[in-house]
């Protein structure tokens, strides 16, 4: 014997709007996955100069670490730190900063290296006031 059901029109309207519902979803999905395709094949141009001035800032920073290597012996936990604390200070210079702020970054930078070194180095890189004005600007 066959199953003979009957939809009423109140559970037919219910079904054409989840059908509905369904076909809108699956509509605006299909729209917003295409522009995401399109703003990721822009990205690469914008993260490969991101990445350039990265390594730029990190080339400064290493150049900084050695110049303050070849005025007193750092050991590898001083030059990781340094080199951290440099990169960021070419960052923030990289950036149009007023003259106060700039004081303001130099006093910090040469703040964070004092923390960093120990007591003697300190001394030794304070006596040399052109060292200490080429690392903190």
């Amino acid at each position: 014997m066959l199953y003979k059901h009957k939809l009423s029109t109140k559970n037919f309207k219910i079904m054409k709007k989840i059908v509905a519902l369904f076909v809108v979803m699956l509509a605006f999905g299909i729209n917003a996955n295409a522009q995401q395709k399109k703003a990721v094949a822009t990205k690469p141009a914008a993260n490969q100069e991101a990445l350039s001035k990265k390594a730029a800032f990190s080339e400064a920073a290493i150049k900084d670490v050695n110049t303050l290597s070849e005025f007193v012996k750092l050991n590898a936990d001083q030059k990781v730190k340094l080199k951290g604390l440099f990169e960021q200070k070419h960052m923030d210079l990289a950036q149009d900063l007023s003259s106060e702020r700039k004081a303001v970054l130099a006093d910090y930078v040469e703040a964070q290296m004092k923390s960093y070194l120990e007591p003697a180095q300190v001394a030794k890189v304070e006596g040399n006031a052109q060292l200490m004005n080429i690392l903190t600007h």
